[in-house]
This record gives C-alpha cells, sequence and structure tokens, in this order.
C-alpha cells in the first residue's frame, strides 16, 4: 500500500515537471503572469475610480445634509426656567 502510494506521488511529480519544463519553453507561463498582472492593475484602476466617485459624492452629501436638516421642534409654551440642567431632578 505504501509502495503504490509512494510510487503515485512520484508520477504525479514527474508529471508535474514535464508540464512545467513544455509550458516554460513555449512561454506559456509568461503569458499567463503578464495575463493576471494587466488584469490586476485594470481591477485597481477600477477601484480607485470607484472609490473616488464614492468619496466625492459622499463629501456634498454630507454638506447638503448639515444645510437641509432641520431641527425638530414640539410645539408649546417654554420658558428658561422649565429647562434642567445637570445633575437636577
Amino acid at each position: 500500500m505504501i509502495k503504490g502510494l509512494v510510487g503515485v506521488l512520484i508520477a504525479a511529480a514527474l508529471f508535474a515537471v514535464a508540464v512545467y519544463i513544455i509550458l516554460h519553453f513555449l512561454g506559456v507561463l509568461a503569458i499567463i503572469a503578464g495575463f493576471l498582472i494587466a488584469l490586476g492593475l485594470i481591477a485597481f484602476i477600477i477601484i480607485f475610480i470607484l472609490l473616488f466617485a464614492l468619496g466625492f459624492v459622499m463629501f456634498f452629501a454630507a454638506f447638503y445634509y448639515m444645510i437641509e436638516k432641520k431641527p425638530t421642534v414640539t410645539p408649546g409654551e417654554y420658558t428658561l426656567d422649565m429647562e434642567k440642567g445637570k445633575n437636577e431632578n
């Protein structure tokens, strides 16, 4: 059983090395690496643009919120004597 498992592992390693050497000589690995690097750069640029746009919108939305927010006042007649200060019951 152990001899069979070791044989399979050695065969798998030799197959992986053979595939790597073939792809290396054909230049496929360089093409795949370049493709992944290009996709990473494109993703980075898109994420940066989206975050910049979101920050731009939120910046002006905050000012709009501060300007348009109206204080809530309950109707009634109040005097300053009715206000309770800190630590008063």
